[in-house]
């Protein structure tokens, strides 16, 4: 009689792997229960697809300005569902009380981060794949209609969109629930600024140096002359992914300092 060695468990082999997955599905049955996340992973890009295209139709000339609307709204969706479904995230388990029992988890900040972040890639793909095909079906608006500049592209803006979020989630671990706005509202802030469906010369003068800074104005210029030329301007995807790695590490420091004031000055009591 033979015995029959078993493999390991996955998950106790790949403990760490196995936390960021858990914590993935529970953020993802979490958000399947609640209308709200729904309309904003399937409503609101159906909205804004419908609405951005059907200006473009309305009040534009030829088809160059609905595939600059469709498109640009497509791209800011990256940004978008992956700032909501980060900030909302944290906000979920601070709205349950449930802060108090992860931190008492072996899940670490960064695991917690990672399942964060999942998530929003999976929401981001479903949210584009809705604007994507009312562009398709109702517009004529192909996907990749600004050619190959939207790959480095999409990466430039799901990076600034991860950025963003590491920042909300700094000021949601010191104010707590009151940093909801922030949530959504700092790409409301940043989103004129950002030429998303025009040129930035379009600004006020005055506005026109603030969005010369941000790094999507870059990624959206790339993808507008993309759309007019069919070339990549890798000059402008260059700042712009300057722009964006800095960014990220103004925020991966602010969210680590924050998660050391968290825990030195005892800001879980705000979230018992």
């Amino acid at each position: 009689m033979t015995t029959q060695i078993r493999e390991p468990v996955r998950s106790l082999a790949h403990p760490a792997r196995a936390r960021v997955w858990a914590m993935s599905k529970r953020n993802m049955l979490v958000q399947s229960r609640n209308p709200g996340h729904w309309f904003l992973l399937l409503v609101l890009p159906l909205v804004d697809g419908l609405l951005f295209g059907s200006i473009g139709v309305a009040f534009g000339e030829g088809e160059a300005p609905v595939r600059l609307l469709v498109t640009g709204v497509m791209l800011f969706h990256l940004i978008w569902q992956i700032t909501l479904a980060g900030s909302l995230g944290l906000l979920e388990e601070v709205w349950s009380r449930n802060l108090m029992n992860l931190i008492a988890t072996p899940l670490t900040e960064r695991e917690f981060l990672g399942a964060l972040g999942l998530v929003g890639l999976l929401r981001t793909m479903v949210s584009v794949s809705v604007i994507a095909l009312v562009g398709l079906g109702f517009y004529s608006v192909a996907p990749d209609s600004a050619g190959w500049v939207l790959v480095p592209g999409a990466a430039i803006l799901l990076l600034f969109g991860w950025a963003i979020t590491l920042f909300v989630i700094g000021l949601t671990l010191q104010y707590g629930d009151s940093a909801e706005v922030f949530s959504w509202g700092t790409l409301v802030l940043i989103m004129p600024l950002s030429g998303v469906f025009y040129p930035v010369d379009s600004l006020p003068a005055i506005l026109q140096p603030i969005a010369e800074v941000i790094p999507l104005t870059r990624v959206f210029a790339a993808v507008q002359e993309g759309l007019d030329t069919g070339a990549i301007a890798w000059d402008q995807l260059a700042i712009a992914a300057v722009g964006t790695l800095i960014a990220l590490a103004l925020a991966t420091w602010f969210v680590d300092h924050q998660m050391s004031r968290f825990r030195r000055l005892g800001w879980i009591t705000r979230f018992t």
